[in-house]
């Protein structure tokens, strides 16, 4: 059966080192809250306790939660700037592929693009940005032509200019791979109600990956002005975002494709504590018990190895690509050598 990738921060960060990692992004998004608070007084609420609870995950389970000890007007304040901490995260991504979109896009991306379309493999991904849309639009297939956005996406979402007349996404024109963003993403758009069951999720186009290239992510386009960003805070608790029953499919397919894996690479995805949903979701798509599926992780961290070997048991982790600055490059390389040997 096809490969499955599973593409953490550190793989957008192996593309660019502009690229944050959580720990940087949430800094960027706090930063110009404290200090329009600073400027308006209490024109922003933020709690004293927040910077004292780490990361960006954290501020966010914390606001996204009734606090039994909380007013109830209080909760609606966090409620409040846990919506502006999610569009600062937005913001912030697109700022930040802005900047790396001024460099070249690394010649191992591409490649690596092409031999997921010609093996026609599974992407799976917990990133916001399109910095993989991007580096698609680029001429990766066999007769060199580009890959868009609505190729790779499942065709349950709809094209953000068919509110203006342009048409919607329609059906598949390409056999390639297939990508899903279990997150959400920088170019996806809903109306931001806490219960949006039903509703239609909204897509836009990424402009390719060129040096020099223009800022336009950083602005919605006009059919999306009324609309919020579809990004899925990375809080311990999704419940909310996930029932609309798109984003539910969206994980089941991803789920389906875990299952029937005969091999599973994931880069640069260091499998924190907090995040349970996805390690119930690993844990659960565990494929093959008969045969252990190998697990390649490709991390410069080691240690993260030790976490899916405990996650996954009843599976053949593999950590040679990891514990170095140059795994993703190492790995790629050797992958587009021998794309169907066991790579030991």
């Amino acid at each position: 059966m096809p490969d499955v990738f599973i593409l953490g921060a550190g793989f957008s960060k192996a593309v660019s080192d502009i690229m944050p990692t959580m720990d940087e992004l949430g800094d960027e998004v706090i930063r110009p809250l404290e200090q329009a608070s600073a400027i308006g007084g209490s024109a922003i609420y933020i709690p004293s306790i927040l910077r004292e609870l780490g990361n960006v995950e954290s501020w966010m389970t914390y606001l996204s939660q009734p606090q039994p000890w909380l007013r109830e007007e209080t909760y609606h304040r966090h409620l409040a700037l846990a919506r502006d901490i999610r569009r600062g995260i937005r913001d912030a991504i697109a700022r930040y592929k802005a900047s790396a979109m001024q460099q070249a896009l690394p010649s191992w991306l591409p490649t690596l693009i092409r031999q997921w379309h010609l093996s026609q493999v599974s992407v799976i991904t917990l990133n916001y940005d399109t910095i993989i849309e991007s580096a698609c639009r680029a001429p990766v297939t066999e007769d060199s032509r580009e890959i868009f956005p609505q190729e790779v996406y499942p065709p349950y979402f709809a094209g953000i200019g068919s509110r203006s007349g342009a048409g919607f996404f329609g059906s598949r024109k390409l056999e390639t791979f297939n990508y899903f963003k279990l997150h959400g993403s920088a170019n996806w758009y809903y109306s931001g109600r806490d219960d949006f069951y039903g509703e239609t999720i909204f897509c836009s186009v990424v402009p390719p990956w060129e040096a020099g290239s223009s800022q336009e992510e950083i602005f919605p386009p006009p059919a999306a002005r009324d609309k919020e960003y579809l990004i899925i805070p990375p809080v311990t608790d999704k419940l909310t975002y996930f029932n609309n029953e798109t984003v539910r499919r969206l994980w089941q397919e991803a789920q389906n494709a875990l299952w029937s894996a005969d091999r599973i690479f994931i880069i640069g995805y260091s499998l924190p504590p907090s995040d349970l949903g996805m390690r119930f979701f690993l844990q659960d798509g565990q494929p093959n018990e008969i045969t252990k599926a190998p697990v390649y992780i490709i991390d410069r961290d080691e240690e993260v190895v030790g976490r899916y070997e405990q996650l996954l048991p009843r599976q053949n982790v593999i950590g040679e690509f990891s514990g170095r600055d140059t795994v993703v490059t190492d790995f790629v390389q050797r992958y587009i050598q021998t794309p169907q040997a066991v790579l030991l």
